[in-house]
C-alpha cells in the first residue's frame, strides 16, 4: 500500500502541484496515473548514473590506476556473440554503500526492502555556496533553508545533496582532488547537518553528487557510521542532480542484487513532472 507521502510525490509528479490531503485530490490510483504519464509522455525519465567504464574516477588510496576491468569473453567471430567478464568493486561509479558497509546488522545490499529503492526526493542545492570551496562542509542552515522554501520534507524520501561538484566528472585529478600528502578534498555533509536530515526528515537514503558525506581525509567516517546504522543507505557520485527539481521527484534506485554485499554499482533514475516544480 502507497504511503501518503508517495501519493503526495505522486500527485505533484503528475500535476505539479502538492496535494493538500492524502488522496483527497485524486480518486483514481496514482500507479494507473503514473504509467499513463510516462506513456503519454508527461514525465521526464532523468539518468541520474554516471557511465561505468575505465574513465570512472576511483577511490584512489591503495590504488594508482582504474579497478574497472573488461575482458572480452565471446566475439562474433569466434562464438557468434559478443559478452565480457568484468571485474570491479562494489564501491564504484554511481553506487549504493549499503547499511552493512559500516553496521554488522545492517543489510546486505540484496536485503535492502524493495520499498525503500523507489522513493519521494528532495534536492537541497548548495552549488553557489560550494562554487568557490573544494570542501564545502553543508551546514544545518542550509537545511533550514530548503525548508523555509518548501516546509517539512515528506519522511521516508531519499535526501539528496546537490553541490555541483559533477562538473568535474570524470577527471579523477579534479574529481577526487587529492594533494600531494594523499587527502582527498571535496564537498561533504557536517555532522551536524547530517544529524538534522536523520532527526527531522527521517530519510530512507541520503545521496551526494560528491564522492561521499564525509570528510575526504576523515577515516573515522562518522556520518557512514551514523546513516548506516540507521539503516539509511548512501548513494554517493549521483549524476545529473542539476536536472531534478528541489521537490516533486521520485527515484528509482536499482542496485545489483549482491548476496553479501556491503554496496553495488546503481541506476538510479528519476521521475520528474514535465510541467515543473518548485
Amino acid at each position: 500500500m502507497l504511503g501518503c507521502a508517495m501519493v503526495k510525490s505522486f500527485g505533484l509528479l503528475l500535476t505539479g502541484g502538492l496535494l493538500g490531503a492524502c488522496g483527497s485530490a485524486q480518486e483514481s490510483d496514482p500507479l494507473v496515473l503514473l504509467a499513463k504519464a510516462l506513456t503519454s509522455r508527461k514525465v521526464a525519465v532523468v539518468d541520474l548514473t554516471y557511465r561505468l567504464d575505465e574513465q570512472a574516477p576511483y577511490w584512489p588510496e591503495g590504488r594508482t590506476e582504474t579497478p574497472f576491468k573488461a575482458q572480452i569473453a565471446g566475439t562474433y567471430e569466434r562464438n557468434g556473440l559478443f559478452a565480457r567478464e568484468l571485474e570491479i568493486p562494489e564501491h564504484f561509479g554511481t553506487h549504493i554503500d549499503a547499511p552493512a558497509h559500516f553496521n554488522p546488522q545492517g543489510w546486505k545490499v540484496s536485503e535492502i526492502p524493495l520499498e525503500r529503492l523507489i522513493a519521494p526526493a528532495i534536492v537541497i542545492d548548495v552549488t553557489e555556496a560550494a562554487s568557490s570551496q573544494d570542501e564545502y562542509r553543508v551546514t544545518v542552515e542550509d537545511i533550514k533553508n530548503w525548508e523555509a522554501k518548501h516546509g517539512a520534507a515528506p519522511s521516508g524520501a531519499v535526501a539528496l545533496f546537490r553541490t555541483g561538484w559533477g562538473r568535474r566528472w570524470p577527471s579523477q585529478k579534479d574529481f577526487m582532488k587529492q594533494d600531494a600528502e594523499g587527502k582527498l578534498h571535496f564537498p561533504y555533509l557536517s555532522l551536524e547537518a547530517a544529524r538534522y536530515v536523520m532527526s527531522h526528515m527521517k530519510p530512507v537514503g541520503i545521496g551526494i553528487d560528491s564522492p561521499g558525506i564525509d570528510r575526504g581525509d576523515d577515516h573515522t567516517y562518522p556520518l557512514h557510521h551514523l546513516t548506516l546504522d540507521s539503516n539509511t543507505y548512501l548513494l554517493e557520485n549521483v549524476a545529473n542532480l542539476e536536472a531534478l527539481p528541489e521537490t516533486g521527484t521520485i527515484v528509482i534506485v536499482s542496485p545489483m542484487k549482491l548476496t553479501g554485499g556491503s554496496g553495488s554499482p546503481v541506476r538510479i533514475l528519476g521521475l520528474v513532472s514535465k510541467h515543473g516544480s518548485n
